[in-house]
């Protein structure tokens, strides 16, 4: 069973100027041994803008909202 948690977000803006709050996302897994039956597993995150849109990382620091194709980029440190 899988679910999905928040685990960070940081802000990007465009060539505009314009803001944007990109959250960061992770699938945790439910992994439990015998002897850890709690323990869970962190998949790969997913990046989305705080309104829903999808956002790909095109390299560090540099995203694109993919249903715009919006460039957007960020110096944060939360930024993956």
């Amino acid at each position: 069973m899988t679910k999905r948690r928040m685990i960070g977000q940081f802000i990007a803006t465009d060539e505009n100027g314009r803001r944007y709050t990109i959250l960061i996302f992770t699938n945790v897994i439910k992994a439990g041994t015998f002897e850890n039956p709690s323990m869970e597993v962190e998949g790969m995150e997913e990046l989305k803008t705080f309104e829903g849109m999808a956002v790909n990382r095109l390299e560090k620091g540099k995203y694109q909202i993919t249903q715009s194709g919006i460039i957007i980029q960020s110096d944060s440190p939360n930024a993956p």
